[in-house]
């Protein structure tokens, strides 16, 4: 079990996200609670019940963070945004429940942690080639997360590694996913030249777009 407290909280919110991706009804509650989350006010029901894995309490009665996630308030803030704006993509395509779909507007908000947890239960299910397109996309989302806290040579190895994946995609996938490959690997060779070193210099992030029809 995870110790770290900011790592407790990161998976405590990523799981009421993935909930309320797939259309569970108390997870989209505690999500709408916490896009209008104060300190300064009581939480929500549905936000008040959240627990990390070792069952302590996100918040306070009283509205706070709970002692143990003290400081991490940031991170929340930036967390709901980022959980209000996919979800609200999600909507508008019709994609609830459909876990690549999810994973494409998870990319765009900049979820990257969150793709991998969106993937990995149908990545376990798969086999075949499609496995192994799945995993390019884990892959992927891993390296970004990387990239965000300043992990420069496992960002770029994910990367590549994610490219040479997502190369073995078919024309079957609704999601332009060689495209995308190649996209990744371009971001790998920016960060080996040092023309990147975080999320917040990349001038054009990879995007997980539809394919062009004929």
């Amino acid at each position: 079990m995870k110790t770290r407290s900011d790592l407790l909280l990161r998976d405590a919110l990523a799981t009421v996200f993935v909930r309320g991706a797939a259309g569970d009804a108390a997870a989209r509650r505690a999500l709408e609670e916490l896009d209008s989350w104060s300190p300064a006010s009581p939480p929500g029901p549905a936000l008040g019940e959240l627990r990390s894995e070792d069952e302590t309490p996100l918040f306070e009665a009283d509205g706070p963070l709970t002692e143990k996630f003290a400081g991490l308030e940031g991170y929340v803030r930036d967390r709901a945004r980022r959980f209000t704006s996919a979800l609200a993509w999600i909507q508008e395509d019709g994609a609830t429940g459909d876990p690549i779909a999810c994973a494409s507007a998870a990319w765009d908000a900049g979820l990257f942690f969150e793709v991998h947890e969106l993937l990995e239960p149908v990545w376990m299910q798969e086999r075949g080639k499609r496995r192994h397109v799945l995993q390019g996309l884990i892959m992927a989302g891993a390296a970004l997360h990387h990239l965000t806290q300043d992990n420069l040579a496992g960002a770029r190895g994910l990367l590549r590694e994610a490219a040479r994946r997502l190369s073995e995609a078919t024309p079957e996938e609704p999601l332009d996913l060689a495209r995308f490959g190649r996209e990744l690997g371009e971001l790998a060779q920016l960060i080996e030249n040092g023309q990147v070193k975080h999320t917040d210099e990349i001038q054009k992030l990879p995007r997980l777009a539809p394919r062009a029809s004929d």
